[in-house]
């Protein structure tokens, strides 16, 4: 009888461990556990760090650690201030914040070396304009003087191709047709070539390679200034005309009737064609898709001459960020194509916006600010978060190196920054007027830059050998 007791004694405590173990576990799992000093359970949210290299030595609050990256440990909520150091190479250094029940992951740690690899890739008396692929495979840059010409490169392996002169040089009755500016079309398989001829726009269409170039404006006989590529098609480019806005299809060669009336500006957005239509009362934002439907989006702009607009999906919902230059005022609004759009204003005295690739961050800019809006940490924590860049001055443009790093064209200077505008670094000299950008594998800067007085080059900056 004793040994029955004992035996169902055993099971109740085995059971009874069990469950306190599971209790443990699942407590532990979830951001709890026990603080031997001061003899309480506290939460605490998981840290983890990624380098770029890895295996780098973790410093905490100034405290050299044993573990090396790939770091994870737990912390309570507050502020912690992490190190990397590795010889040769930048430090790392940030402020994480740490708030429970969010996993604080700073995936995106590059540790850019002291010495960069350099490579030119081309060098010429001067560059006038330049534009990237949307995938960021093919550069192609107009030259000036003596060498007005168009050449392309592909990244980061090709070399210089001349793929367009001017066919009309100078004569004793009129001057050299020059060439003002160049676009690539979504797929890169087509260029559009700006020009002016005796003061007047000329537009050609080639494929990338300068073959069967096509004189638009001749053909066609219309002023074609802010003919745009459509993003899934590019024998279809829309602009406006004096009566509206209009669609170029090269492949029926024909020009539509007019799409809308009283446009003042438009862009591509996707498959769509967003457009801001004016008349005395109000401005209005529309949208146009490929079957010529339209819907309106957002019945009342804030009063301006001109706004800057981005577009991105971010996990199945549409985001469109508008700045009207008038206001200075980056509002963000969300799902705007479904019955019940979220408007969010994110900055103040700014005047562009960019979405990083993945479109979880936006980063509104002026010349003098810069600020990034966290879609997915706003959303996690149910409150608006954003970092203000501090020190800020001359900011020429800025675009995105990878969904967590940016490069800026400061006052002359390549400045690469993470999306908070933390560990900035002075990469060196940047052509007064171009953006810099990054490679399609997104270890390397393509950026145009100065070559002693009279030349410039192209040049690509490794900051992940």
């Amino acid at each position: 009888m004793l040994r029955r007791i004992l035996l169902i004694l055993g099971y109740l405590g085995l059971t009874a461990l069990v469950i306190v173990a599971t209790i443990g576990l699942v407590a532990y799992g979830q951001g709890y556990e026990y603080d031997v000093k001061s003899g309480r359970i506290i939460r605490t949210a998981l840290v983890i760090i990624q380098s770029t290299p890895s295996s780098v030595p973790v410093t905490i609050d100034g405290r050299l650690l044993k573990k090396k990256t790939t770091y994870r440990a737990s912390y309570k909520d507050g502020s912690y201030q992490f190190e990397l150091t590795k010889p040769g190479y930048y430090p790392w250094h940030k402020t994480l914040a740490v708030e429970w029940p969010l996993v604080t992951m700073a995936q995106y740690a590059i540790l850019v070396p002291r010495q960069p690899p350099l490579a030119t890739l081309d060098t010429r008396p001067a560059i006038m304009a330049q534009s990237i692929s949307r995938d960021h495979r093919h550069l192609a840059y107009v030259t000036g003087g003596s060498d007005g010409a168009i050449y392309t490169l592909d990244i980061p392996d090709g070399k210089p191709i001349k793929v367009y002169t001017p066919p009309k040089p100078a004569a004793t009755d009129q001057p050299a047709e020059t060439v003002t500016g160049v676009a690539w079309s979504d797929d890169a398989s087509h260029l559009l070539v700006m020009s002016q001829l005796a003061g007047q726009p000329v537009h050609h269409l080639m494929a990338a390679d300068g073959s069967g170039a096509i004189d638009l404006t001749q053909q066609y006989g219309f002023n074609f200034s802010g003919l745009t590529f459509s993003a899934s098609n590019w024998q279809q480019l829309y602009w406006i005309s004096p009566d509206g806005l209009r669609r170029l299809d090269v492949g029926a060669q024909a020009v539509s009737a007019v799409l809308a009336d009283k446009v003042s500006q438009f862009q591509m957005a996707g498959d769509r064609v967003l457009y801001v239509q004016s008349s005395d009362a109000a401005r209005t934002l529309w949208s146009l898709d490929g079957r010529g439907h339209k819907q309106e989006l957002i019945p009342a702009l804030p009063d301006s001459d001109a706004y800057a607009i981005t577009y991105a999906n971010y996990r199945g919902t549409d985001e469109l960020a508008i700045v009207p230059t008038k206001t200075g005022v980056g509002t963000l609004y969300s799902d705007i194509y479904g019955s019940n759009p979220v408007a969010k204003v994110i900055a103040r005295g700014v005047q562009g916006a960019q979405f990083s690739p993945d479109a979880h961050l936006l980063t509104f800019t002026a010349s003098a600010a810069a600020v990034t809006y966290d879609l997915e940490r706003s959303d996690l924590l149910g409150r608006l978060v954003s970092y203000q860049f501090s020190d800020v001055q001359d900011l020429r443009s800025l675009s995105w190196f990878d969904n967590f790093h940016v490069l800026m064209n400061r006052g002359g200077r390549l400045v690469w920054a993470e999306f908070d505008g933390a560990n900035s670094l002075d990469l060196g000299a940047v052509a007064s007027g171009f953006a810099p950008y990054a490679t399609a594998d997104q270890r390397s800067i393509v950026t145009i830059r100065p070559d002693g007085p009279v030349a410039e080059q192209v040049l690509q900056t490794t900051v992940k050998p």
